[in-house]
C-alpha cells in the first residue's frame, strides 16, 4: 500500500464518528416519557453537561458496558458501530431486573444478530431521518425506538408521533 493510498483511507474514514448527541426534540420526549428525569444514561456525552439529563450517567471513560444499570428508567443512544455489544447488553440488564424500564434509540437493522436480543420488545420505526448532535444533515439510516417495559400505551402515546409501533406477536 502506498503512502498516497493511506492518506485517502485516512481522509475517508478517519473523520467519521458514531457518538452523536440525541436530537433535542427526542430528548424532550424521553424526559416526558420518564416523568421529567431519566434514571440512567449509560452512553452519556458528559458527566458535567449531559445531553440527556439523568440522575446517573456513564461516559465513555466509565464504560457503561462494565457497569450494572440499576435504575427505574434508562435511556440509551449508544455508539452505533458497537450495536452488537450495546444492544444485547441493554436487553440483558433489563431481563436481569436491573432496570425497570428502558427506551433505546437505535439504528434500525432487523437483519443483524443483535436484533434478535430485542426483537421481542415493542418498537417504533422512525418515519424520517433524525439529525443527531451538530451534524450538518440527517443520518443516512433509519432509526428505531425500542421499549423494554410494561406500559405500552404510554410508549405509543409519547413516541407514536415518530412512526408506526410494532408489537411482536410472540
Amino acid at each position: 500500500m502506498t503512502s498516497s493510498t493511506l492518506k485517502v483511507l485516512t481522509a475517508t474514514t478517519g473523520n467519521r464518528k458514531d457518538t452523536w448527541n440525541t436530537p433535542p426534540e427526542f430528548v424532550g420526549d424521553v424526559l416526558k416519557f420518564f416523568g421529567g428525569r431519566v434514571g440512567l444514561d449509560p452512553c452519556s456525552n458528559s458527566a458535567e453537561e449531559p445531553n440527556v439529563p439523568a440522575d446517573k450517567v456513564y461516559t465513555e471513560e466509565m464504560d457503561g458496558l462494565k457497569q450494572s444499570w440499576v435504575a427505574d428508567s434508562v435511556f440509551m443512544n449508544h455508539p452505533y458501530s458497537a450495536s452488537k455489544t450495546w444492544i444485547p447488553h441493554a436487553a440483558a440488564q433489563y431481563e436481569n431486573g436491573n432496570a425497570k424500564e428502558m427506551v433505546l434509540l437505535i439504528k434500525l437493522d432487523v437483519s443483524t444478530k443483535w436484533w434478535r436480543s430485542i426483537e421481542k420488545y415493542p418498537w417504533i420505526a422512525v418515519n424520517r431521518r433524525l439529525r443527531f448532535g451538530a451534524a450538518a444533515s440527517a443520518a443516512p439510516f433509519q432509526s428505531a425506538v425500542i421499549y423494554l417495559g410494561t406500559d405500552l400505551e404510554r410508549f405509543k402515546n409519547t413516541f407514536g408521533k415518530y412512526g408506526t409501533c410494532y408489537v411482536p406477536v410472540n
